[in-house]
């Protein structure tokens, strides 16, 4: 079950990166694209930069899901430096309800983001320039991505509670004692 549930892990971690580079290689073609034939050729093709934005949104969006997975997003480290430095313990404890509530505030956040979804999907909105191309994902990707958030954060809150569960029970005292005789 444990290697079914790390590798189902390792999977959405790879799909979300596959996503986001070949979305950042598509969108970096198109602005490419766009710049050679405004001064190059001198034709400009107006809806290649508003797909470019359309492509790109949802990929800023995912990268959110992608900096939980990594434990990337911006901490205040002096703080942490200054109370937990020698405390591998308590920081652990402070990772935990710092997961904790960020796993609230997700929580929070589903409902809202579940309703501009399924009105994403029931009043599609279509671009200005690019009038095929339906630029409803965009709120539809903000629901996934809190979705995504809840996983990797229930992920890390799993393995750190575990941490501290394993290193509360190899660290006590009795254990030592009955070794010892």
């Amino acid at each position: 079950m444990k290697i079914w549930y790390l590798s189902l892990i390792r999977c959405i971690g790879k799909i979300e990166d596959i996503i986001c580079f070949s979305g950042l290689m598509i969108c970096s073609f198109l602005v490419f694209f766009q710049v050679l034939n405004r001064y190059l050729l001198h034709f400009e093709i107006m809806w290649i930069g508003d797909l470019s934005l359309y492509i790109y949104v949802p990929l800023l969006f995912l990268t959110i899901a992608m900096t939980a997975r990594e434990k990337g997003h911006t901490t205040v480290d002096v703080f942490v430096d200054m109370f937990f430095n020698n405390r591998p313990n308590a920081l652990l404890v402070y990772q935990i309800g710092i997961n904790t509530i960020v796993l609230g505030i997700l929580f929070y956040l589903l409902p809202l983001g579940h309703k501009l979804f399924v009105n994403a999907l029931k009043y599609p909105e279509y671009g200005t320039l690019v009038t095929w191309f339906n630029t409803s994902w965009h709120r539809e990707t903000l629901y996934i991505v809190i979705i995504l958030c809840i996983i990797h954060t229930l992920h890390h809150l799993g393995v750190q509670i575990s941490e501290l569960y394993t290193k509360f029970h190899t660290a006590d005292p009795d254990s030592n004692l009955s070794s010892d005789n």
